[in-house]
């Protein structure tokens, strides 16, 4: 989907603290929350986040096993990983340790059932893809989900106070299928003219705001793909205005021209 450091990861210079080798000195020790959901965040890329203290934190927490679902009250320790040195290149200045779980309890939640249609969309807020959920542009991820462009889902989710869900169960997925057909991509990027911010793909001459699944392009080339087009929801169902109604599955490159 897209490349993604988890903000559960431990920094690999930090194995000899995991070890308990050595104490480190910590700069400072705090009380933190620790919400339920992971939320979607942006650092050297895209990534998942905790949410800590109602803020996005790009770290993991050494010794920390989160569990969606849950609240948590925990002490931490803040230290410097580098003794005072540069970091490596995408590295954080601080690491964090867990000194006490203090609670964890069950968050809170209201059970939800969502549809997904088989295909993202160009986020309205930055260049990235966002899901479609029950018809309309969802601009975060779905904590335990991994989607796979291509295919119908509904989900059986807990939605939490922060508008966002944690997966319980895929209860439905089925492929979207179609009718093959043969389009143009050319190279350039413009305005998605559908009243909403973005730049689209051309296709066909004019402004796509969907994924075309499967189609890896250079993007100094156009392109003749034969495609399979598909509706993106089911009979008697729309999405909202700027939601394209069918999406595209690659199938064979035809023609690739350089771009002038």
């Amino acid at each position: 989907m897209y490349t993604r450091r988890s903000a559960l990861s431990v920094l690999p210079n930090l194995a000899l603290a995991g070890c308990g080798l050595f104490a480190p000195d910590y700069l400072e020790t705090r009380e933190v929350t620790v919400g339920p959901t992971l939320a979607r965040c942006y650092g050297v890329g895209l990534q998942s986040c905790m949410v800590v203290d109602g803020e996005f934190f790009y770290d993991g927490i050494e010794g920390f096993t989160y569990e969606p679902g849950y609240d948590y009250r925990l002490r931490v320790g803040k230290y410097d990983p580098w003794g005072g040195g540069e970091p490596p290149q995408d590295a954080g200045r601080y690491a964090y340790r867990l000194l006490e779980q203090l609670e964890k309890t069950p968050a809170p939640s209201t059970p939800a059932t969502l549809s997904l249609a088989p295909t993202r969309v160009t986020c309205i807020r930055g260049a990235d893809f966002c899901l479609v959920l029950d018809g309309k542009l969802y601009d975060d991820m779905i904590t335990s989900f991994e989607f796979e462009p291509g295919d119908h889902y509904v989900l059986d989710a807990n939605r939490y106070r922060d508008g966002r869900y944690v997966l319980r169960e895929v209860s439905a997925r089925t492929r979207a299928t179609g009718t093959e057909e043969e389009i143009t991509v050319d190279r350039h990027r413009v305005l998605c003219d559908d009243g909403h911010p973005g730049y689209c793909k051309v296709v066909n001459g004019a402004p796509y705001r969907g994924e075309i699944v499967g189609f890896q392009p250079r993007h100094e080339d156009n392109y003749r793909l034969r495609v399979e087009r598909f509706a993106m929801f089911p009979e008697r169902v729309t999405g909202a205005p700027y939601i394209p109604t069918y999406g595209y599955r690659w199938l064979e490159t035809l023609e690739r021209t350089p771009g002038g």
